[in-house]
């Protein structure tokens, strides 16, 4: 994972504005090389949730994933893995601490 300033990579602006159109940071977590992504923090924690969104990279289809109630709610114990395939990206946004959080783009090794 490495911090990257969007205005250098537009591609991967574009991809977080199919997610959050009204996006204004300059800034984002790029994680490449990755073939599964585990989707930790989808539940409020003290100010902080994680969303994220399936984007088909061809298409520029978003799809939203599930949101996991917490373990003491019945929700798993363990965070989901969501596989990522050739021509998608992942997108995590979200909130940390009461404010925006950076988003996170999570790239399959072929991407």
């Amino acid at each position: 994972m490495h911090t990257v300033a969007l205005k250098e990579r537009p591609e991967l602006l574009k991809i977080i504005k199919l997610v959050d159109p009204k996006f204004r940071k300059q800034n984002a977590f790029l994680h490449r090389q990755t073939t599964e992504v585990r989707l930790s923090g989808t539940y409020w924690d003290e100010g902080s949730r994680s969303s994220y969104y399936l984007v088909n990279l061809d298409t520029n289809q978003v799809v939203a994933l599930d949101h996991c109630s917490p373990p003491q709610f019945g929700g798993p114990k363990e965070d989901p893995v969501q596989h990522l395939q050739p021509g998608f990206a992942i997108v995590e946004m979200g909130v940390f601490c009461g404010k925006p959080a950076t988003p996170s783009i999570y790239l399959h090794p072929e991407a």
